[in-house]
C-alpha cells in the first residue's frame, strides 16, 4: 500500500509539474490526506477537491492539487510561489487575515470521538478539562476549545494527523480525540468498524470550510471570480451526489 501510494504521490508530482507549466489557467492548491474531504485515492479525490474543480470550471479554470502533510500544505499555499493557494481551510479570524477566503464549499461538523465501552459524556467543554484530548497538529479546534488548548485550560496530546489520533484511539492509548464526523465515519467505514466509536452528540463546533487564496492582487482575483462561480453552484447536491456514488461503490 505504502509502494502504491508513492507511486500515486509520483504520477501526480509529474503531472502537476507538466501542466504548471502549459495551462496558463491553472489554480494550482496544495491540500491534505483527509479523507473523504480530500485524498489521491479517493473519487474525484475527495469531496472538498470534487467540489472545488467543479466550481473552478465553472469560473474557466483548471484546478490541480497537490497533497501534503497539513502544515506543509499551509505554508505552500501562502508562500510558495508555484501554488496560488490551498485547501480545504476553515473559518477563522486569523485566517481570514492571512489570506482571501473563498465562501463556503462545505460544512465540517466537529466533534469528540471516544469508545463506546468508554464514552466520554459532556455537557459544555469545559466538562472535557479532565480529559486529555487528541488533536491534529496545525488543525483549527473551534475558537472555544483553542482558547481552552492555548490557556492551558484544556490538556491535549498532538498528532500528525486524523488516521494516527484514530489509531491510537481504537489502541486505548488515548480516551478521546478530536475529529469531523465525516472523517471519522467514513474511516470507520473503510476499516469496517462503526460500532465500537462512538460520536458525542454535542458538536464542538460546525466550521465552514473555504480556499484561502494567497493574499495579493492575483489571489484576490482568483477569489472574485471562484465565489461568483460558486454562488451558482448547488454544493449540497454536489455533495450529496458524491457520497451517493462513494458509498455505492463499497
Amino acid at each position: 500500500m505504502k509502494k502504491h501510494i508513492f507511486m500515486v504521490l509520483l504520477v501526480a508530482a509529474s503531472a502537476f509539474s507538466a501542466l504548471a507549466q502549459s495551462d496558463a489557467k491553472l489554480i494550482r492548491l496544495a491540500t491534505l490526506e483527509w479523507p473523504p474531504f480530500t485524498g489521491l485515492l479517493l473519487p474525484k479525490e475527495g469531496v472538498s477537491t470534487y467540489i472545488a474543480t467543479t466550481v473552478a470550471k465553472a469560473a474557466g479554470f483548471r484546478l490541480l492539487a497537490a497533497s501534503f502533510e497539513w502544515t506543509k500544505a499551509v505554508e505552500k499555499g501562502e508562500k510558495n510561489p508555484d501554488f496560488e493557494g490551498y485547501f480545504p481551510e476553515y473559518f477563522s479570524q486569523e485566517r481570514d487575515a492571512a489570506c482571501y477566503l473563498s465562501q463556503s464549499i462545505g460544512v465540517s461538523v466537529l466533534g469528540v470521538a471516544s469508545l463506546k465501552s468508554s464514552p466520554v459524556v459532556w455537557n459544555k467543554l469545559s466538562n472535557l478539562e479532565s480529559v486529555r484530548l487528541g488533536v491534529v497538529d496545525g488543525y483549527v479546534n473551534g475558537d472555544e476549545l483553542d482558547a481552552a488548548i492555548k490557556d492551558k485550560r484544556q490538556a491535549v496530546e498532538v498528532a500528525s494527523s486524523d488516521a494516527v489520533n484514530i489509531a491510537k484511539l481504537r489502541a486505548k492509548k488515548i480516551r478521546a480525540i478530536v475529529i469531523d464526523k465525516n472523517v471519522l465515519d467514513y474511516t470507520l467505514f473503510s476499516l469496517g468498524e462503526r460500532t465500537n466509536v462512538v460520536f458525542s452528540p454535542n458538536p464542538i463546533a460546525r466550521l465552514s470550510l473555504h480556499i484561502c487564496f494567497k493574499r495579493n492582487p492575483a489571489g484576490l482575483d482568483l477569489r472574485n471570480a471562484f465565489d461568483a462561480a460558486l454562488a451558482r453552484t448547488d454544493i449540497a447536491k454536489l455533495e450529496a451526489e458524491y457520497f451517493q456514488r462513494m458509498f455505492s461503490q463499497h
